[in-house]
C-alpha cells in the first residue's frame, strides 16, 4: 500500500516506523486542511461572481422568497444565506454550485452561507483557519451556529474564540453568553412562544436501519408530560403482573399502544360522556381487560402504503419481504403483527406502463398516484425530498393553447417547489429518457442523470 509524503514521493506504508507513520499523518491532515480551506475559498469567488441584483432576485433558504408565484402553505419570510451583514448572492445560484460537488442544493447553500459568514462575520476564526492553525471544519459549526445572531453579537463569539477551544460545549457557552448580552429580547420573546415548539413527533430511521422500530418524542408542558410518564410507568407495572415478561423498556413501550387502543371518544359540547371506540360508557381510570384490549384492536384501523407481491399475502410467507413506503422494508409477518386484527384496506398496486391521458393541466388522482409510485422522490439532482410533498411538474411544460393530451405519465415528474421553480426561473432544463431517467443542463452547460441508482455526472 503506497501514499505520498510531503514532496509527492511514494511512500511504502507497510515500512513505516512509528515516527515516520506520524509524520506522514501530520502532512495528510495539512493537505485536508488546505484542501478544505481552498473549499471556502472557491465558495466565496461563487458568491462574488453571482451577486443579488434586482433582475436575479435572492437567494434565501426560505422556498416561498424565492421568485415565482407565492403559495399559502409557505412561510412568509425571507432569509438570507449568510447572517447580518454578508452580501446577498443572486437567487438559484447556489444549484449548479452544489450539483458540481455532487451534493444536494441545501448542503450547497451551507457551504456558501458558511464562506461568507467566516469572511465577514467571523474574521478572526477566518484568519484560523487561513493560517492552518484549525481545520474548516472546526470554524463551520460556529459559522452555522452564530448565524441568527447580529453582527455586533457574531464579532463579540469571534473575539472570544480567536484564541481559545472551539469544542461544542466552548461554541455553545460563548454563544448563550452574546444572546444575554447582545439578544435579550430574545429570551423574553421564547417564552412567550414556548407553546409553539411543543410537538408530538414520530420519527422513522433510515430504510436500511428500518426493523419495525420507530420513536416518538414529545415537547410540552413538564407537568403534563411527567403525569403522561408516570402514567406509562404504572401501566408497564401492570403489564408485568398480568404475565408480560419483556424488559420493562418495552413494557413502557408497549403500554403507549394499549393506551391508544383505550382512548375514549371525546364528548362534544353538551354531548353524551366519553364512550370507548364500540360506544360503551367509561368510567374515570377504567380498568385495563383483555376484553377491552381485544374490542378496541378490532374496531381500530391502521393506514401504511405497502408496496408487497401479491405472493407475500398468503398464510404460509410470513417471511417474504415488502417495502413500507417512508420506512424500508418489512416482513409479512411483521406487518402482520403491526395490523393484529385491525381493519385493513387492500389496494391493488396501480400498472406503472399505463399510458393514458388528459386535457386539463392537473392529472387525476390515478395519474399522481402512478408517478409517485414510479419516481418515489423529487427528480432535480441529488433531492431526496418526497414525492408526495412534491409538485407533479410538466416535463415539457403545459401549453393551454397546445394540443390534447398533454398531461401524461411520461410528461410529468415530482419535483419539490424549490426545484420546480428553478426549472422554471433559474435557468435549468430537463428532459425525461425513455429509460425513466431525468437529463437535467444547469445555467453553466454541466449535465447530469438522475437515475433509480442516484445522480451522475455527464460529459459531452
Amino acid at each position: 500500500m503506497f501514499e505520498t509524503d510531503a514532496s509527492g514521493t511514494p511512500v511504502e506504508v507497510d515500512d513505516l516506523d512509528a515516527s515516520s507513520l506520524l509524520t506522514l499523518l501530520t502532512d495528510r491532515d495539512h493537505a485536508e486542511r488546505r484542501a478544505a480551506r481552498a473549499k471556502l475559498r472557491l465558495a466565496l469567488q461563487w458568491c462574488v461572481l453571482h451577486p443579488a441584483t434586482d433582475d436575479t432576485g435572492f437567494a434565501t433558504w426560505a422556498d416561498a422568497a424565492l421568485p415565482g408565484p407565492q403559495v399559502w402553505d409557505e412561510p412568509l419570510y425571507r432569509t438570507d444565506l449568510g447572517g447580518d451583514g454578508t452580501p446577498r448572492v443572486a437567487a438559484f445560484a447556489p444549484e449548479p454550485f452544489a450539483a458540481a460537488l455532487g451534493i444536494s442544493t441545501y448542503a450547497g447553500m451551507r457551504l456558501l452561507a458558511d464562506a461568507l459568514d467566516l469572511v465577514h462575520r467571523l474574521p478572526l476564526l477566518w484568519a484560523r483557519v487561513q493560517s492552518l492553525e484549525i481545520p474548516a471544519w472546526r470554524a463551520r459549526p460556529v459559522a452555522e451556529a452564530t448565524r441568527e445572531l447580529s453582527r455586533v453579537a457574531s464579532a463579540a463569539v469571534d473575539e472570544r474564540l480567536s484564541s481559545g477551544g472551539l469544542g461544542a460545549a466552548d461554541v455553545e457557552a460563548e454563544i448563550a453568553q452574546a444572546v444575554a448580552e447582545f439578544h435579550p429580547e430574545r429570551q423574553a420573546a421564547k417564552e412567550l412562544r414556548g407553546k409553539e415548539s411543543w410537538e408530538v413527533a414520530l420519527r422513522h430511521p433510515a430504510a436500511a436501519d428500518f426493523a419495525g422500530t420507530s420513536t416518538l418524542t414529545a415537547i410540552g408542558d413538564t407537568l403534563d408530560l411527567s403525569r403522561f410518564h408516570d402514567l406509562v410507568r404504572d401501566h408497564a407495572v401492570l403489564l408485568a403482573r398480568l404475565g408480560d415478561h419483556d424488559p420493562y423498556g418495552a413494557r413502557q413501550s408497549k403500554a403507549l399502544g394499549h393506551l391508544a387502543d383505550l382512548q375514549p371518544v371525546l364528548p362534544q359540547d353538551d354531548g353524551p360522556a366519553a364512550t370507548d371506540r364500540e360506544g360503551r360508557a367509561l368510567a374515570s381510570g377504567a380498568a385495563l381487560t383483555a376484553a377491552a384490549v381485544s374490542a378496541a384492536r378490532r374496531s381500530a384501523k391502521v393506514r401504511l402504503y405497502l408496496h408487497l407481491d401479491a405472493a407475500a399475502v398468503g398464510d404460509d410467507a410470513t417471511q417474504a419481504v415488502g417495502h413500507a413506503e417512508r420506512l424500508g422494508p418489512a416482513t409479512a409477518g411483521q406487518i402482520r403483527e403491526w395490523v393484529g386484527h385491525a381493519q385493513v384496506t387492500i389496494t391493488p398496486v396501480l400498472d406503472l406502463s399505463q399510458a393514458g391521458a388528459v386535457d386539463p393541466e392537473d392529472p387525476p388522482a390515478w395519474m399522481r398516484e402512478l408517478v409517485t409510485l414510479r419516481d418515489p422522490h423529487c427528480v432535480f439532482p441529488h433531492c431526496r425530498r418526497d414525492a408526495r410533498w412534491c409538485d407533479l411538474d410538466h416535463v415539457t411544460p403545459y401549453d393551454p393553447d397546445g394540443s390534447a393530451g398533454q398531461t401524461r405519465p411520461d410528461n410529468l415528474a415530482p419535483l419539490c417547489r424549490r426545484h420546480q421553480r428553478l426549472k422554471t426561473y433559474g435557468r435549468w432544463s430537463y428532459v425525461r429518457d425513455s429509460d425513466g431517467s431525468y437529463i437535467w443542463r444547469d445555467p453553466t452547460g454541466r449535465k447530469y442523470a438522475v437515475t433509480r441508482d442516484g445522480t451522475h455526472p455527464l460529459r459531452d
